[in-house]
């Protein structure tokens, strides 16, 4: 056990933590005007505790371990979704969205670790070769790769836990170079790729809410209430907040899934524009770590997979944060260390398990 606690990198550890406790200090406050499951923060702290217990685990391990399992990870991984489309559980508000398995009185959403498993994969397909080696094939593979799984979690459906699949392809450019016909050809890829997912892909809900974020003071009591209300709890928490437990938009059920989607306007709220300035300031602090643990990799794997793991918290920070402020359209994308929910803490836990490995083998050269 002690070695698998010195894998742990503190420089990553630190501002992790400090996110994790202020997460869970937002959802006791949260949850204390929840007319059920107002001890969602105990359940919350025995997710965190699980998830630090995975994340030593996983950091004890060397990296090259888990690459040479990735393969069978991801096909694994692939069952588990197809299991979720034909036993699948639907719980809460979700549209009728089939996405957790049911073991005992736990469910679990396997989508959440599948991201990780495919960035594993992909980052190990990609690793094994020199940039310069590789082929339009081997990329437009990788691309595969990514797009099989993240079809398979639109089917659920679940929009938003597919478009957290999308920074894996961040890879590609990495390894070729931003170069201009890139950024031509991924632009020209993402317009086409919207119009055939509005006219073929999307359900009429989904449209309902770009729609909505369109016309932002457009029925306020309805389709725009929670947007509403997330920016009227920031507002009020001004320049230092309304106090821990004190904000009225949260204590007086106004602000909606306050635990979860909107847990960081519960923050501003109580802890003002300068509260939401430390916190994405501890944010930026763990993507900079994670981006320099990648430059001092030791492999080509190893790198991918630490800017992999950078460009998906960057996804959920920016898309959840641009949320609540209403500046992006209303999505269910969790925030990282935050929200609660156990299959995303345990596997942003697990991604941090595996950079932290990756870092512990850079300390023993």
């Amino acid at each position: 056990m002690k070695e698998r606690l010195r894998a742990l990198d503190m420089g990553l550890l630190i501002p992790m933590m400090l996110l994790v406790f202020m997460g869970t200090l937002t959802i006791y406050s949260a949850g204390r005007g929840m007319a059920v499951q107002s001890d969602i923060w105990l359940k919350q702290t025995f997710w965190n505790l699980m998830g630090f217990t995975l994340m030593a685990c996983v950091a004890g391990v060397a990296p090259q371990r888990l690459f040479r399992r990735s393969s069978l990870f991801y096909i694994l991984g692939l069952l588990t979704l197809v299991a979720v489309l034909v036993v699948g559980k639907k719980l809460g508000a979700g549209a009728g969205a089939r996405r957790w398995i049911g073991i005992g009185k736990l469910t679990f959403q396997p989508s959440e670790l599948m991201k990780w498993v495919t960035l594993l994969f992909v980052a190990h397909r990609l690793g094994t070769q020199p940039a310069e080696h590789l082929q339009t094939s081997d990329l437009l593979g990788a691309m595969a790769l990514v797009f099989f799984p993240m079809l398979l979690v639109f089917k659920q459906p679940d929009l938003g836990m597919a478009i957290s699949f999308l920074p894996i392809l961040v890879l590609i450019p990495l390894i070729r170079g931003l170069k201009k016909r890139w950024i031509a050809l991924g632009l020209v890829g993402v317009c086409l790729f919207g119009v055939f997912a509005w006219k073929k892909l999307l359900k009429p809900y989904q449209k309902e809410r770009v729609m909505n974020f369109l016309r932002p003071d457009a029925d306020l009591q309805g389709k725009n209430y929670q947007v509403n209300q997330s920016r009227i709890a920031i507002g009020a928490g001004g320049l230092t907040g309304q106090g821990f437990t004190a904000g009225s938009q949260t204590q007086l059920n106004f602000l909606p899934v306050k635990t979860t989607d909107f847990v960081f306007a519960a923050w501003a709220e109580e802890r003002g524009f300068i509260g939401v300035l430390m916190a994405l300031g501890l944010f930026a602090a763990v993507l900079n770590r994670i981006l320099s643990i990648a430059r001092q990799a030791r492999t080509q794997s190893e790198a991918y997979f630490c800017a992999g793991a950078a460009a998906i918290f960057l996804l959920h920070i920016f898309v959840n944060v641009g949320m609540v402020a209403g500046v992006l359209p209303n999505k269910g994308i969790v925030l990282p260390f935050f929200s609660a929910g156990g299959s995303s803490t345990l596997s942003y836990f697990l991604g941090l398990g595996v950079v932290m490995g990756v870092q512990y083998r850079n300390r023993m050269k």
